[in-house]
């Protein structure tokens, strides 16, 4: 499925160092994650452990009694652009991950506890209780335009990750990478089970953050490094590897979540919102030039389509309306709902493939259904071998550079 749940929304005692840099490195970096991948990929999965069961049991209610407090947001002590919280395991977040800091070459653990939680009414037992972790991550600093520091990026549940720029609001997220998806059998969901964050530099001009991943499943682990560039529109340059543990049906690159209900034309009876969507429209920049679009649906039954590419260029999921007055919705601000283009970087990984875009009906909009990402052949690279690629993620409300709506062409399959 591709539903998943909207994100709910420093105490030195607690980062302990646990490891160094290897003696052949000069620091910690992707060559460590990599070397990690690949020996991983190497041996049988191992299912992951679960939080404990007081985390199971919890409901959505009591589970949104826990909430981060602020006061104790990693580096917010320390005069620095980016502060760091994070979510806390259980409920539908049954796999905590492990979360590591990089400071003078030192990789230090990050432990869960009630330092960074505010365990709220029903939930206050489990302050204390055995079994607690991490079920993600979310970076904090001050956009451009805004008052305060707000939280612009988060790693939560699988290999998801979502960003804004300024003045936006959640919509469509990204994955790492998703495998076998949209073959009408059950989708295999990677999940980033290991990060490690770069301690930023005091008053860097740029505000970026670099930090690694570790990506695991039955049937692949990857390396993953992000290196992350927030502001009017947030960008991430990925660079991953991945291994295969045995032979794929189908791997599909920088995959998009997002969630469309209807427009103007499939507007229900009963609702007074005209339109209800994080993006309306697929956007393909495929060879020199070659501009295509595809507006979104809500099919009744699950419907794939794609189309082939000699050079990917840029894809993408646009929210392309942009007017208030099209959605009429004070609380979800669909206006706002960033755009999430994918610019692929070096690599033959990204010749003669396709893209691919996956429509499923939802019976409401807490749920995504939509999907679109890049096909390769998983048989052309062998399992011994990684597959290598890069590219560049951004989040905002500009459309892609050269896009001209009104010139591209409205495209059917092939």
């Amino acid at each position: 499925m591709l539903g998943s749940l909207p994100t709910l929304v420093i105490a030195t005692a607690v980062v302990t160092a646990v490891a160094t840099a290897p003696a052949n490195s000069a620091e910690f970096g992707m060559a460590d994650v990599e070397r990690m991948a690949e020996k991983m990929a190497a041996t049988k999965h191992v299912p992951p452990a679960r939080v404990g069961d007081a985390f199971l049991d919890l409901n959505y209610d009591t589970f949104r009694l826990i909430a981060q407090r602020n006061e104790n947001a990693m580096w917010r002590d320390q005069s620095l652009d980016t502060w760091m919280e994070f979510f806390p395991a259980g409920f539908l977040y049954e796999y905590p991950v492990k979360i590591h800091v990089v400071e003078d070459d030192q990789v230090q653990d990050v432990a869960f506890g009630d330092q960074w939680f505010q365990f709220r009414g029903e939930s206050a037992p489990l302050a204390k209780a055995d079994g607690g972790g991490f079920a993600g991550l979310r970076l904090l600093t001050q956009l451009p335009g805004n008052e305060h520091k707000t939280e612009y990026l988060s790693f939560l549940g699988a290999s998801y990750f979502r960003g804004i720029g300024s003045q936006q609001w959640y919509g469509s997220s990204a994955r790492g990478l998703a495998v076998d998806i949209g073959l009408g059998t059950p989708e295999e969901f990677p999940r980033f089970i290991e990060f490690w964050i770069e301690k930023p530099a005091a008053k860097r001009q740029d505000n970026s953050v670099r930090m690694w991943a570790l990506l695991d499943s039955p049937g692949v682990v990857g390396a993953y490094e992000f290196t992350i560039h927030p502001g009017e529109e947030t960008r991430l340059q990925v660079t991953a590897k991945v291994w295969q543990r045995h032979g794929l049906q189908k791997l599909a690159l920088a995959p998009i979540t997002s969630m469309f209900m209807w427009n103007e034309q499939s507007h229900p009876t009963g609702d007074t919102r005209p339109e209800v969507h994080d993006a309306d429209t697929l956007v393909v920049h495929r060879n020199q030039g070659d501009w295509v679009t595809r507006p979104l649906t809500r099919p009744e039954k699950p419907h794939v389509e794609s189309w082939k590419v000699d050079q990917l260029l840029g894809f993408g999921l646009l929210q392309t309306e942009r007017d208030f007055d099209k959605y009429r919705d004070e609380e979800a601000h669909y206006h706002l709902r960033p755009n999430v283009w994918v610019e692929p970087g070096k690599g033959d990984v990204w010749r003669d493939g396709r893209v691919e875009l996956l429509e499923l009906d939802a019976k409401h909009e807490g749920v995504d259904n939509i999907g679109a990402y890049y096909v390769v052949d998983p048989k052309k690279h062998s399992p011994e071998q990684p597959i290598e690629f890069e590219y560049e993620l951004t989040f905002g409300t500009k459309l892609p550079a050269g896009f001209a709506p009104r010139e591209a062409k409205v495209a059917a399959h092939k």
